[in-house]
């Protein structure tokens, strides 16, 4: 997960939804998206820097056990007090997965979350991914920025999906408070790391993984792209 300031902007409570049917629509879609990537006889789901994961139970009533590993203490902390008495979901932050068993977890899942890492962390990341996943495991690597794009680019998409989910005229209200808000300062001060799908492969073949773009981004925002890798043989 990101160091500051990115981290920092997420606890003080950096807000990228425009109301809360856009925020409902898109874990709506992530936690679909999800189901639909678990490979056969699934049992355990990580998600890496899940948010808010409001349908993390629809994803563990699919596959078994979800995982929710986020280093926002905020984050962490609201996501600890929804699923408290949930006995399928369980709650960790980075320092958590030295304790998962090697090989235990079915379906990794990071989405909108490698742009805010550095190189070495996304390095740190994908070993980690490598050591957990099963024999028969997918990591499914999400919303990665591509060179070329911009803010107003997300934007557009943006204006989109509100117009297909029925909250375009919130967005369209929204919008230009988006633009000035501290998500967007600190995207245009600090930028988002962009990878391309053989820089991907490469960094994945070094923790032993093989790779490829996946045919469709998971979400709503098709200008970004996803990436899918597993054991060799698998």
């Amino acid at each position: 997960m990101p160091e500051s300031p990115w981290l920092d902007a997420w606890n003080r409570g950096t807000d990228v939804y425009v109301s809360d049917r856009h925020k409902d629509r898109h874990f709506r879609a992530m936690a679909d998206g999800m189901i639909a990537l678990l490979p056969p006889g699934a049992k355990r789901v990580l998600d890496y820097g899940p948010g808010d994961a409001l349908f993390a139970g629809d994803v563990a009533a699919a596959s078994g056990e979800v995982i929710l590993c986020e280093a926002a203490d905020s984050i962490r902390a609201r996501l600890h007090e929804r699923f408290a008495d949930h006995p399928a979901v369980s709650v960790i932050g980075p320092a958590g997965l030295t304790e998962l068993p090697a090989g235990s977890v079915d379906l990794v899942v990071t989405h909108s979350v490698v742009q805010y890492l550095t190189p070495a962390e996304l390095d740190a990341f994908l070993a980690t991914a490598a050591r957990l996943l099963s024999p028969t495991g997918r990591l499914v690597i999400s919303d990665i920025v591509p060179s070329g794009v911009r803010l107003f680019a997300d934007a557009w998409e943006l204006l989109r999906f509100a117009a297909r989910d029925r909250f375009l005229v919130s967005a369209v209200v929204a919008m230009a408070g988006v633009l000035v808000s501290p998500y967007a300062r600190l995207r245009r001060q600090f930028g988002l790391a962009r990878y391309d799908e053989q820089e991907m492969i490469r960094r994945a073949a070094a923790v032993g993984l093989t790779g490829a773009r996946r045919a469709t981004n998971l979400g709503n925002d098709q200008t970004r792209w996803a990436f899918e890798a597993r054991h060799p043989h698998s």
